[in-house]
């Protein structure tokens, strides 16, 4: 009975969302399951019942009339069809998508630690050239894990860019990783919280023992601290949006099965121009922040660069999503 379920939630996916077509769906559904009790009491197999009810009740163009729905079928001129993403799809999709996560992640944290070297290295004698050799290879490094992701997804920009929809039993599937996933999302947000709060110990620590240890050392743990809290973020928050995108692809507009009602996909920026800028923004955020925090080295304010870069990406959002 299940296979028939399935496959009456397929004929009606592309379908819109109305009253009527749901009266329909649901009149369609009781036949089917009608018609596959009376096989099995006259003895027939459930395979043999199966393919019987989707041989009879399977050509939607063919009841329309009988359901009501005609006019909505011929009147639906292909605004509405969506590619269906297999199970194999969905799973492949993700395990790339994590790695691509995992590699940005590391990305992220090496441009913010990349000047670590420099001041690790800038308190020993004639070893600032290592410093500043180190700094260029971690970024040098950050943008490879940058561009690696970004070519590895490209296969995958359909889903971002075309009319989508997953089955009922994929949707359990994403559901379920989802729902897995969510105790270690709220650990690692909290971590991430823990870790840019404490970031400022150290240095309260170490400026105790400065006549014992070098100064140095509270810089570099300053942003350690950071990168990790960012990374934690990072991950934690781009892999459950991950899961919710692919919730979202069902249209609200149709059935789709399982539509889940939540709309936080993440942008996406059909200038060419505007994908190229948005694709570096947070790298070059991250650099500027460096840059002034090092040639100022007023720390105490250069941290108001991240929460004015979030408004703007904000309102970049918004603005991109009117046109």
């Amino acid at each position: 009975m299940e296979t028939i379920k399935n496959y009456l939630e397929s004929m009606f996916r592309n379908l819109p969302n109305t009253s009527e077509v749901l009266k329909a769906k649901a009149e369609l559904l009781q036949m089917m399951e009608d018609k596959y009790t009376e096989l099995r009491r006259e003895g027939k197999s459930e395979n043999e019942a199966v393919a019987t009810v989707i041989s009879e009740f399977g050509n939607l163009d063919e009841l329309a009339d009988s359901l009501g729905i005609k006019h909505v079928i011929h009147n639906d001129q292909e605004p509405h069809q969506r590619r269906n993403l297999s199970l194999d799809e969905v799973k492949e999709y993700l395990s790339d998508l994590i790695t691509a996560i995992i590699i940005r992640s590391a990305g992220i944290a090496l441009f913010i630690t990349c000047c670590v070297p420099v001041v690790f290295f800038g308190s020993v004698v004639g070893k600032e050239v290592i410093g500043i050799c180190l700094m260029f290879i971690f970024i040098a490094l950050g943008v490879a894990a940058m561009v690696i992701p970004r070519m590895r997804m490209e296969q995958w920009r359909f889903i971002r860019t075309e009319p989508c929809s997953i089955s009922p039993a994929t949707t359990d599937f994403v559901s379920e990783e989802k729902r897995k996933f969510r105790n270690a999302y709220t650990i690692m947000n909290t971590l991430g919280i823990i870790f840019c709060i404490c970031s400022v110990v150290p240095a309260i620590i170490l400026d105790d023992l400065s006549h014992r240890i070098n100064e140095s050392w509270s810089g570099i743990f300053f942003f350690l601290f950071i990168a990790a809290g960012v990374v934690c973020f990072t991950y934690s928050n781009r892999r459950y949006t991950a899961y919710q995108r692919l919730l979202n692809l069902n249209s609200e507009t149709t059935i789709g099965g399982t539509y889940t009602g939540s709309r936080d996909k993440e942008p996406f920026y059909r200038n060419k121009t505007m994908r190229a800028i948005m694709s570096v923004y947070w790298p070059t955020v991250t650099c500027i922040y460096l840059c002034y925090s090092f040639l100022s080295f007023q720390w105490w304010i250069s941290w108001i660069i991240w929460p004015i870069a979030g408004v703007i990406h904000k309102l970049i959002i918004n603005l991109s999503s009117e046109e």
